[in-house]
């Protein structure tokens, strides 16, 4: 449930680049909405009769894979990123991801056993002013100006709201954005915002209740939903659905989700199982060699977890099926600059768009625009196998302002992004944030 209203384009701020020496300066955000209007929203789902249920590439990307097709940049101008030959560039970051919290309070299949991982100590996990200090660093030195928290779960650590706060008060961030389980949205949607947060991401596999709580767990459909509800109330707009797509499990349902963007103004992106940490041997049918690849130059994630596996290729002609063609939407129209191909239905005057983040199946890697952050202070130069390069003994070493260092340290992690991802990740989700 969210709130009506015309689709709003956001602004590109990221059309040229100022020295690297000269930091970026932008007129402060009010970080309250407490006198903005606020239009009436209805529910998520329609009552009492449930109503009919229901990416995105980076602005300077360019086709970088022939067999990869990428129709939402047939329209748009671009520029290669800055590694699609030669030296990996740290010009090409767009947005780093931000893991605060290895925590969460669902175990869903994809991500964890049932028992959970061991929890990083305490010590280990970065402070909040650490995380400020990197973000800094990463705006007035590099002119990254877009971060999203993550998690584990980023909302079930303590002053989640504080740290938005402490972010948003740092000149130059365009977009300040969480991915979260909704599960504690009821109660945070609106701190965050006043706060500052300008997007949320939500994680939702199922519209139905019972495979719902099977897929996380714990979890309660209702209260994730309530979570939606409260977060439009609290204004919040380019809302994103990520649902992970599994064979039998929740495959029989892209069509529900597809539905919902008909009348609501949020994106929906599909997601292809990704084999990482133990969701890499969860469905595991054979072993899989380190080097083989899928179609595209994948990691074969196809072929490792063949019964959770399926593709874009498979499930989104179900969709087009059921609900008609779809049409490639321009990247401007498209909060964030994420891996998404983005589309809209073409029948009718739908609200919102659909999206495809096929990893395994149609790897993007030439186009990737971001760095992650773990909860202990790890730059990842990928999500699956690229190189790492530890922050801590930079941001612990008693330097009053060690900007300089940190931005060297994400220049040379960036260097050892993968050309092609190839195997599956050795890392947890949870600790490297999604």
């Amino acid at each position: 449930m969210f709130t009506p209203g015309l689709l709003r384009s956001r602004l590109s701020l990221r059309q040229g680049r100022k020295p690297r020496n000269i930091p970026r300066r932008l007129p402060r955000r009010p970080t309250t909405h407490a006198n903005r209007p606020r239009r009436a929203v209805k529910p998520f789902f329609g009552h009492p009769a449930r109503r009919k249920v229901a990416g995105q590439l980076p602005s300077n990307a360019a086709r970088y894979n022939p067999a990869v097709v990428l129709p939402v940049l047939q329209d748009v101008a671009c520029r290669p990123p800055g590694f699609d030959s030669g030296p990996r560039s740290i010009e090409a970051v767009q947005v780093l991801r931000i893991s605060i919290t290895d925590r969460c309070n669902f175990r869903c299949l994809y991500c964890m056993p049932p028992e959970g991982v061991p929890w990083v100590p305490h010590e280990q996990i970065l402070t909040f002013e650490e995380i400020r200090q990197v973000v800094r660093a990463a705006v007035q030195v590099l002119g990254i100006r877009r971060f999203k928290l993550t998690g584990g779960e980023p909302t079930v650590r303590r002053g989640v709201v504080d740290l938005v706060a402490m972010l948003r008060d740092i000149d130059g961030i365009v977009d300040l954005s969480l991915t979260t389980n909704a599960s504690l949205l009821e109660q945070l949607a609106v701190p965050l915002k006043q706060a500052g947060l300008d997007r949320i991401t939500v994680s939702l596999d199922s519209l139905r209740p019972e495979r719902f709580r099977r897929i996380t767990r714990s979890g309660d459909l209702a209260r994730v939903l309530r979570g939606l509800d409260k977060a439009a109330e609290a204004g919040f707009r380019n809302t994103k659905i990520n649902c992970v797509v599994m064979r039998h499990t929740n495959d029989d349902e892209v069509v529900d989700f597809a539905r919902l963007t008909l009348d609501r103004d949020i994106t929906v992106r599909f997601i292809e199982y990704m084999p990482l940490g133990d969701a890499a041997i969860l469905h595991a049918s054979r072993a899989v060699a380190g080097d083989e690849t899928g179609p595209a130059g994948g990691c074969g994630a196809q072929d490792r977890g063949a019964e959770a596996f399926i593709g874009e290729d498979e499930f989104r002609p179900r969709i087009e099926a059921a609900l008609g063609p779809l049409l490639p939407v321009p990247r401007q129209a498209e909060a964030g600059v994420g891996p998404a191909t983005v589309y809209r239905l073409a029948r009718g005057h739908p609200r919102g768009r659909i999206g495809f983040i096929s990893a395994m199946s149609a790897p993007f890697c030439g186009t990737c625009n971001r760095l992650r952050l773990t909860a202990t202070g790890l730059l990842r130069s990928c999500l699956f196998d690229g190189g790492e390069v530890d922050l801590r003994p930079i941001l612990r070493d008693g330097s009053a302002w060690p900007a300089r260092a940190i931005a060297d340290a994400m220049a040379r992690c960036v260097r050892l992004k993968p050309d092609v991802h190839s195997r599956h990740g050795n890392q947890q989700m949870s600790r490297v944030g999604g």
